[in-house]
């Protein structure tokens, strides 16, 4: 007689609070870049201070590249907070993986989230516009990231916009991580492609910026 079993490999007791802590975390990670950086670009809109940076010898580039690149240093500052502080002590996530390596794609997919947030701030004309944007951008990012819904709950013609999604490649590269103990050789691909994406939408909020003060 032949009794089939499963077994999880790399969750043996089904515990979601992994998998559910994980989540949230990205969440917030996603939220404060894109609000974070609207919020900057757009306060110094209000400000007027923009204009003066413009006649300045900085070009476009120039002047969006910290903004981006420090709101990726704060967020990961906060994750390093929630990851050693709550997500390891509180939910007994065992963090199998290098964490150097998962803090290095969380500060790129945190400069990805930023140029959507700068993005944001080009199209808006207060911080209160800016905030309405971010927030509308939020939630399909959510809905088609893979947290709650699996890439396999969806229909076929959803795959495509799950793969120009940079939070479905950065959860996959955290489970692949944190839970999996994965290395760069078995995550290169979703680093890849996150930092394709951040640098088109980078790209893009930068284009944006340019055409807004012509």
């Amino acid at each position: 007689m032949i009794r089939q079993e499963q077994r999880s490999w790399f969750n043996p007791n089904q515990d979601s609070g992994w998998f559910f802590s994980i989540g949230e975390m990205a969440m917030m990670v996603t939220l404060l870049a894109i609000l974070l950086s609207a919020a900057a670009l757009a306060r110094e809109k209000e400000r007027g201070t923009v204009e003066q940076l413009l006649v300045s010898p900085l070009s476009p580039p120039q002047i969006l590249l910290p903004k981006g690149i420090a709101m990726a240093l704060v967020v990961v500052a906060g994750t390093m907070v929630s990851v050693l502080g709550v997500l390891g002590p509180v939910f007994n996530l065992p963090l199998r993986g290098s964490l150097p390596l998962f803090f290095a794609v969380t500060v790129m997919y945190g400069f990805t989230s930023s140029g959507l947030g700068l993005f944001a701030a080009t199209v808006t004309r207060n911080l209160s516009q800016a905030g309405m944007l971010a927030i509308f951008l939020f939630v399909p990012i959510i809905l088609f990231s893979g947290i709650h819904t699996p890439d396999e709950g969806m229909p076929g013609w959803l795959h495509v916009i799950v793969l120009f999604n940079p939070m479905a490649h950065y959860i996959n590269a955290t489970y692949s991580i944190l839970l999996r103990g994965a290395g760069l050789d078995l995550v290169w691909d979703s680093v890849l492609t996150m930092a394709l994406l951040g640098s088109a939408i980078f790209g893009f909020a930068v284009w944006r910026f340019r055409r807004q003060f012509e």
